[in-house]
């Protein structure tokens, strides 16, 4: 018996739907609010302590790695040490959890994963891994974090991760890196790293540099496709003690041009290192309620329209169809995930 031409052609599409289907992650909401990344010193008890519970950040990073010299097994120690007792003793309020290990070049055995894993263990939400460079080596990190979750049983999937794109060569990889893993809920930019890359001679980064741009823009695509947030680089001109107020109102004008500058990009977020630059990223990229209030009332009018069997709405003078229905939609799951969109809203747009 022969099956039609139809019915070869469902069956081979079905498994190219499934695969596009799985392409996109299901993030966790906490995940998706991502607009100040704040990163201290894990070697820095006093920074820690003040960055973990005090700070408007929405996630808080203890780094292992810029932080700590080169083969000072001392100060590591103390560092992974003061990540794990800040992690199970600290009061984080909503704060995302994670810590900053060594990358791949110093510690090939992923031993300060391991070491803070078990330290922490459910308590932890995840890490940031330092230039990852491909595919393999985000599956490399996933494939030690499984196991340590069947060491301590540990649900699979627990702990998540986000991987810095400072390179060309992961530039060039990027989509593929943001596919390696379903752990992965988020893509930053690292900036400098990426321009030293570059190997340009006698040439000063400056932030709208057109390949430093052409990055951006990739870095973004490739979170998008899967549904995971992009975090810009860090502002590194800060407004030191030693400048004039002037200089350091300068110093902060142009962290949040480059705020903004990402935000036009579709980045969802920022590195910072300071409280100032934290309460800037925060202003920049939240959501504003008239923002919330429009994309719900054209959610809405999308959903009956359906119902009356049309494909499309006119608001305000303007066609919204099944693809703006869909920007919309994004920025009703982004306030979801803030807890600013009420639940029984929340339920009626099919918002979760």
């Amino acid at each position: 018996m022969t099956t039609s031409i139809e019915e070869q052609a469902r069956a081979r599409n079905q498994k190219l739907i499934e695969r596009e289907s799985a392409r996109e992650r299901d993030v966790p909401a906490k995940w998706l609010v991502q607009m100040a990344h704040l990163t201290t010193p894990a070697t820095v008890a006093k920074y820690v302590e003040t960055a973990a519970t005090k700070s408007a950040a929405s996630l808080v990073m203890l780094d292992l790695e810029d932080s700590i010299p080169r083969g000072n097994d001392d100060l590591l120690k103390q560092g992974r040490d003061n990540v794990i007792k800040a992690v199970n003793d600290l009061d984080w309020g909503r704060r995302i959890k994670t810590f900053r290990p060594r990358g791949l070049e110093l510690d090939p055995s992923h031993s300060d994963i391991a070491y803070v894993v078990r330290g922490c263990g459910a308590k932890l939400d995840g890490l940031v891994y330092p230039k990852a460079e491909s595919a393999d080596e985000v599956r490399s990190i996933d494939q030690t974090l499984t196991a340590l979750e069947e060491e301590l049983g540990l649900p699979k999937g627990k702990i998540k991760f986000e991987v810095l794109i400072e390179s060309v060569s992961a530039e060039e990889q990027v989509f593929e890196i943001a596919q390696a893993s379903d752990r992965l809920v988020g893509l930053i930019f690292g900036a400098f790293d990426y321009w030293g890359s570059l190997r340009m001679i006698g040439e000063p980064y400056r932030t709208e540099h057109p390949l430093v741009d052409h990055a951006r823009a990739r870095i973004v695509k490739a979170a998008a496709s899967v549904g995971i947030p992009a975090i810009s680089e860090m502002t590194l001109n800060y407004p030191t003690k030693d400048k004039t107020p002037e200089q350091q109102e300068a110093a902060l004008e142009e962290c949040r041009h480059d705020a903004e500058l990402a935000k036009s990009f579709g980045f969802r977020g920022k590195w910072t290192g300071i409280p100032a630059q934290t309460q800037i990223a925060l202003e920049v990229f939240g959501i504003a309620d008239k923002v919330i209030a429009e994309a719900v009332d054209a959610a809405r009018l999308f959903i009956q329209a359906e119902k009356e069997g049309r494909g499309a709405v006119m608001i305000d003078g303007k066609m919204s169809d099944r693809a703006t229905d869909r920007i919309y939609r994004v920025a009703l799951q982004q306030a979801f995930a803030l807890g600013r969109l009420d639940p029984a809203i929340a339920k009626e747009l099919g918002i979760s």
